[in-house]
Formats: C-alpha cells, sequence, structure tokens
C-alpha cells in the first residue's frame, strides 16, 4: 500500500478518520498513538477549538449562576442584619442621642404647660434608654445632655411634678403642679398616661 499522496512511498501509518494509507511525512500524530491526514487533522482541531470555545463559555455561565443563587434574599438578609447591628453598636460606643436643639425655643412659647410635660418625658424617656433603664433622680439630671434648657429656664421645671416609682413597670410619675380648673390631671409613666380629676374635684 502507497502513501495517498506520494505514490513512491509505502504507507506507513492509516489515518484515523478516513482511513487513507500515509507516509510519516504526511501523518500527523493528532492523540498519542493515533494519526490522521493533513485534512482531518485540520477538521479535527477546528472541531477542538469550537468545542473548548463552547464549553468556557458553558463554564462562565454556570458561574454567573452560581453567584447569582450565593446572593439570593437570604444573603441580602444577612447584610442588612449586619448594617443594623453595626448601627446599633455605633450608638451605644459614641453615646446618648443629643437632646432637640429646639426644645428650650418650644419651652419659651408654650411657658411650661402641657408641652413642657410631654417634651421633658420625651427627655426622660432617652435618659432611660441610653443609662441603662435608669431614670433620673432629678429633672435637672437631664440637663444638658437630654434636655437643652438655659440656666434663666430652670424654673420652668418647678411647674412639673417628678418622682422616681420602685414599681419598675412605673418607672416614675410626672405630672404638671397645677391644673386649669375643669381639666383632667395627666400623669405620664413608663407605662403609659394616667388620667385622673384634680384632689378636691368631685370623685
Amino acid at each position: 500500500m502507497h502513501c495517498k499522496n506520494h505514490p513512491d512511498r509505502e504507507a506507513v501509518y492509516y489515518c484515523a478518520s478516513c482511513n487513507a494509507p500515509l507516509c510519516s511525512d504526511c501523518a500527523e500524530e493528532v492523540r498519542p498513538g493515533e494519526y490522521a491526514c493533513f485534512q482531518c487533522a485540520m477538521l479535527q482541531t477546528v472541531s477542538t477549538v469550537g468545542s473548548n470555545i463552547i464549553e468556557r463559555k458553558e463554564r462562565v455561565a454556570e458561574e454567573k449562576r452560581r453567584k447569582k443563587k450565593a446572593w439570593g434574599p437570604f444573603r441580602y438578609f444577612l447584610v442588612v442584619c449586619s448594617v443594623l447591628i453595626l448601627a446599633m453598636w455605633g450608638v451605644i460606643i459614641f453615646g446618648g442621642k443629643p437632646a432637640p436643639e429646639q426644645t428650650a425655643a418650644t419651652i419659651d412659647k408654650s411657658k411650661a404647660g402641657r408641652v413642657l410635660l410631654f417634651l421633658v418625658n420625651g427627655s426622660i424617656k432617652r435618659f432611660a434608654h441610653y443609662e441603662e433603664n435608669q431614670y433620673p433622680e432629678r429633672l435637672k439630671d437631664l440637663v444638658p445632655r437630654y434636655l437643652h434648657l438655659k440656666k434663666s429656664q430652670f424654673a420652668f421645671l418647678r411647674n412639673l411634678q417628678y418622682s422616681r416609682d420602685p414599681n419598675p413597670n412605673i418607672g416614675y410619675r410626672l405630672s404638671l403642679t397645677q391644673v386649669k380648673k375643669g381639666e383632667m390631671k395627666i400623669t405620664l409613666t413608663a407605662a403609659g398616661v394616667e388620667y385622673s380629676l384634680p384632689a378636691g374635684e368631685g370623685t
């Protein structure tokens, strides 16, 4: 059997694809111990390259799908929780929230009364939040960190009656020292609001 490209040479190999007889110069070793003619070797090379490109694209697409699946709702939930925890630790480390700047001006306009009552109640709650659930011994302990007051405005606090209550569910009692005739007396506590008639006004 002679080589298909060189009739004067003996064939020593056969093409693995088309089975054509080949001499040593015409045979291309495509795999260890496997030979092919030039045309079949080129076709195999092109096919292999194409297959590699397709496989590489599939691997990239699969990697994207895997990453997208990894960042599912649960992963986003963990990220949100981590941010909230960091924010909470920031509040704990850097201390209490400062009292609103507009408090003093509001008290000037209200001339004490119920506006002052609820402003001071909010300051007491901030105090307890940042002071390990403890309530102030006196209302002046709220100034200036939790309640912005000038020294000239301390007299406003005399319009309030405040005391700490031994009952942890109540915590404290805060009310106006004087109530207008015909109005209900409001007492603010950690548990909520209590309403009652002023002393000496019926039952």
